[in-house]
């Protein structure tokens, strides 16, 4: 096994036999190259510390209720939890243990762990792998086993239901009977677990390769309904079999399959307005209208920045725009602009929505969008008030004053947009001082 030298150095002067253990260890039986670094051994915090003084590592606590450390050295960050036992509040799915025995018996601290497959350990200085649970087979044949009988696993920490569903995203592995069983019984177990830690754990899911089986888990288990139960309505929602070979739910796993990394929550969600406008209109028509704002409150309900709340929102809004591919220019070329600052990201939802389909090959609107928004760079239109080569002052100078001002602005933007004159000082002039003579600025007309 590969090991950052510092590591190797590290070994030779820790307190006891250190291990590395976790994703590091599975990833390297799987053939996959890692940078995170998670050790473990006997020994006791202060024990660390006082071997580690003097030595070139830096050593700083990172919960020593957990005995938890973050140890520093050659360029490397390490994190090392000394073995340990823990339990958990009785008939609560909460994420952190509410006791914890440390001990030097490594198969109890393996048992204490959510996954086989996560608890094989490497020791580092004896080069040789230690499997106490069997999950080298695990790992080899792809399984999801607990380490425990499942319900004990998922009682304690009802996290780790969330964490399975992750590891089959970004594993590509599937749970045995027994987890699956454990995770549809005890997913209530969710509703203990802070909304930022599930967020956390659905955008590493977002993030894996195998998202679609993840999701259809998540359905299966009830882990949708629990925590977005609004795109769990979806899967009754029939879709025109010439324009979709899924139905809307599965058509959001699809699409956000297909979705480039900073769009995948947005292309999870883009649909999620459908049911509702089924059940107002009897029809879909207005599901990106209801969509945006269901999106906007899963986004909040789940403590997402408010910067991702507000384009998630914007995103799944505008993702139908000029669905027949026919809007005349001038109307698209104020649909990029007003839309400039995510234009790049609606264009490769267009695309992955129409990859989501199962049925198109290509996306004639978003080919239309970026063909537009090329033809207004090279022209040098300004899409922000800031672009403009000309700026309040020079209005005020005309002899208007307050509102006034920022209503020209607009108009100034509005017709470089348009293509009705160019951004150069001379023409916005030219074309404000036209504005003025029409009485637009001061709220009348001639």
């Amino acid at each position: 096994m590969q090991l950052p030298f510092s590591l190797e150095k590290l070994a030779e002067i820790f307190p006891e036999r250190l291990y590395l253990v976790g994703g590091a260890v599975r990833d390297h039986i799987r053939g996959v190259p890692t940078e995170d670094f998670d050790l473990a051994s006997a020994a006791e915090p202060k024990a660390v510390k006082d071997a580690l003084a003097g030595s070139g590592f830096k050593v700083c606590d990172s919960s020593p209720k957990l005995g938890t450390l973050i140890i520093s050295g050659g360029g490397v960050r390490f994190e090392h939890t000394t073995f340990r036992t823990d339990s958990y509040p009785e008939g609560s799915g909460v994420h952190k243990p509410d006791q914890v025995i440390f001990t030097t018996d490594i198969e109890k601290d393996c048992r204490r762990r959510d996954f086989c497959c996560n608890a094989i350990y490497y020791d580092v200085k004896g080069k040789r792998l230690v499997d106490p649970l069997g999950g080298i087979a695990d790992v080899e044949h792809g399984i999801l086993r607990t380490t425990r009988a499942a319900k004990e696993v998922f009682c304690e920490d009802g996290l780790r239901i969330m964490r399975l569903i992750r590891f089959v995203s970004t594993l590509g592995f599937a749970p045995d009977y027994e987890a699956a069983q454990a995770a549809k019984e005890l997913v209530g177990r969710l509703a203990d677990v802070s909304k930022e830690r599930i967020r956390d754990e659905l955008d590493k899911t977002l993030a894996g390769g195998n998202l679609c089986n993840a999701m259809e888990l998540a359905l299966d288990t009830g882990v949708l309904g629990e925590i977005l139960p609004e795109l769990a309505e979806n899967e009754s929602v029939l879709q025109p079999k010439q324009f979709h070979a899924y139905d809307a739910l599965r058509h959001a796993f699809h699409t956000a399959a297909a979705a480039r990394a900073d769009i995948k929550l947005a292309a999870l969600l883009h649909d999620v307005g459908k049911a509702e406008a089924i059940k107002k209109d009897g029809n879909m028509h207005r599901h990106a209208e209801y969509g945006a704002i269901t999106a906007k409150e899963i986004t909040k309900r789940l403590k997402y920045p408010n910067a991702v709340i507000t384009e998630t929102e914007i995103l799944v809004r505008e993702h139908m725009y000029d669905i027949n591919a026919n809007a005349r220019e001038s109307k698209l070329r104020k649909f990029v602009a007003r839309n400039y600052a995510v234009i790049d990201k609606l264009i490769a939802l267009v695309r992955a929505d129409s990859a989501g389909t199962g049925v198109f090959d290509d996306c004639p609107r978003a080919d239309r969008f970026e063909a537009t928004l090329d033809k207004m760079k090279k022209e040098g239109v300004p899409f922000t008030l800031k672009q403009l080569k000309v700026n309040g002052d020079d209005i005020k100078s005309l002899g208007l004053k307050g509102e006034s001002i920022g209503r020209v602005l607009g108009e100034l933007l509005d017709g470089c947009v348009e293509g009705r004159f160019g951004n150069s000082r001379e023409e916005l002039l030219a074309a404000a001082k036209r504005s003025l003579k029409n009485g637009a600025g001061t709220g009348g007309t001639k």
